[in-house]
């Protein structure tokens, strides 16, 4: 299982990744050149951006409720 920081490295990582593929494909548009293949690729990587933020809110969900006081509604604090 990763880690919230791991995620985060990871969604990082992919960013880049997304932010050098959009300059890709604009050299490619400039050029005249079929964008298909490259708009397909820049899809897949940013539906797993998606993904792996889906995943650190979900971890930061999980941490957020190990760190709060189990307590009943309206029970007593003492």
């Amino acid at each position: 299982m990763l880690d919230i920081a791991s995620i985060r490295a990871e969604i990082e990582h992919a960013r880049k990744n997304v932010a050098r593929m959009r300059r890709d494909l604009l050299t490619l548009q400039r050029a005249g050149r079929s964008t298909t293949v490259a708009e397909c690729d820049l899809q897949v990587m940013l539906n797993r951006v998606d993904t792996l933020i889906g995943e650190r809110k979900r971890l930061n969900t999980l941490e957020l409720r190990e760190r709060l006081p189990k307590r009943v509604l309206g029970g007593r604090s003492w």
